[in-house]
């Protein structure tokens, strides 16, 4: 195929990748729930019993976003290196993503400091550091963060939003001019290959004894820059296979035949996970060197194999669309940023800490309550009005459209 030949894309609707942020966001839930009502061992705290053990390490949802997040916004771009689409204006890209991530999150900064964490703002920077996602960045930035525990993860996704057109436009030049399409998404999978590398190296990094426990520097972008490049490797074999399906590696035409076994590999490498070969199953602390790589590739492989089928760009398994797009899914993957954003802040309002937070099941029900109506407001409130800004900024679709080429 020849990739100066010019080609149109269409943006389409797949609610089962609406599902797929909805069960992310219920495993981060979940497994935080369990960590507050003491179900999983932390220090000299024991787990409780084989629940405290599967729940602590639903952390395994946490790579789904980061993986949705590579797939859905590197697409467009590799469909102009694979096709020779017209690549996506850099100005509007940028704003649909403040407009997403943006005011929500801000919300949430404005009730958790002046709710939360009002005796401990005492300068007019440790409100900008939050407002600006730089919280990460500081040492000293975990003192007033009440509520905001879990926005390390959205400092890395905004991180990747502004980096990821020079990373498109690099990986652009490393596949080069090739004629030949395979030979183009070869050296893109291989330029990928890098970051997951890096993102291993920086990972041994954040273990190193100088640095002590729980080191801020492993909420930094590069350590989770695997993730996203795992994501990005799934958006250029989807657009492979929606131009040309006998082209792509056999590995994902086996995806593409076989997604239910797909999930079965998936749901081995949670077990294992569980099982933690390097460390003590169902604890939260943190993990020596080698247990921490271990869960690295653990929860990559998760993340990949569990994603991996909602990327197909047609001819989707029955089961998979009906699994990933029911009413259910659906509706908890519309308001999932929210649930993510709220549930730490509600823990705090119902138990004023993150310690010791009451039974289990009591707290999951409240948690998940409040979550639901504190993000069911927030979609409605201010991430769909906020989104309906995106028109007037390009080309923009109201859910987690794919660009696909147009047939």
């Amino acid at each position: 195929m020849d990739a100066s030949r010019p080609r149109t894309t269409e943006r389409r609707f797949f609610p089962e990748l609406e599902g797929m942020r909805g069960l992310a966001a219920m495993g981060v839930l979940t497994t935080h729930v369990a960590f507050s009502s003491g179900m999983v061992g932390f220090m000299d705290k024991e787990a409780n019993g084989f629940l405290g053990v599967m729940l602590q390490q639903l952390h395994v949802s946490l790579p789904i976003f980061f993986v949705l997040s590579g797939m859905l916004l590197y697409r467009p771009f590799v469909l102009a290196t694979l096709a020779g689409t017209r690549k996506p204006a850099i100005k509007p890209y940028l704003w649909r993503r403040a407009l997403r991530t943006l005011p929500a999150y801000w919300v949430l900064v404005a009730v958790a400091l002046s709710v939360l964490n009002r005796d401990n703002v005492h300068s007019l920077w440790q409100v900008v550091r939050p407002v600006l996602l730089l919280q990460v960045y500081q040492l000293d930035a975990r003192l007033v963060g009440q509520g905001l525990e879990q926005t390390w993860t959205l400092s890395t996704e905004v991180a990747f939003y502004a980096l990821l057109p020079l990373m498109a436009w690099a990986l652009h030049k490393i596949a080069g001019r090739s004629a030949d399409m395979g030979v183009r998404l070869r050296r893109i999978l291989a330029g990928l290959g890098s970051l997951v590398v890096i993102g291993f190296a920086f990972a041994a990094y954040t273990h190193l004894p100088s640095l002590g426990q729980y080191p801020i520097q492993n909420e930094w972008p590069p350590k989770w820059i695997g993730f996203i490049a795992v994501g990005m490797a799934l958006a250029a074999l989807s657009a492979a296979a929606d131009i040309s399906p006998a082209s792509v590696p056999a590995f994902y035409r086996w995806v593409m035949k076989n997604p239910l076994w797909c999930w079965a590999c998936a749901a081995a490498v949670y077990v294992i996970a569980c099982v933690r070969p390097i460390g003590q199953p169902g604890h939260a602390d943190y993990p020596s060197m080698a247990g921490g790589l271990t869960e690295q590739v653990l929860y990559m492989l998760f993340g990949l194999f569990l994603v991996a089928p909602v990327t197909v760009p047609r001819d989707r398994s029955r089961v998979v669309v009906a699994a990933m797009s029911n009413p259910v899914m659906r509706f908890l993957g519309r308001i999932s940023y929210g649930l993510y954003l709220w549930h730490i802040a509600v823990i705090y309002f119902w138990h004023g800490n993150l310690f010791e937070a009451g039974g289990f099941w009591e707290l999951y029900g409240i948690t998940l309550g409040g979550s639901i109506v504190l993000a069911t407001a927030s979609f409605y409130l201010v991430e769909s009005p906020a989104m309906k800004l995106r028109e007037r900024l390009g080309k923009a679709s109201a859910g987690p459209s794919v660009e696909t080429i147009h047939s």
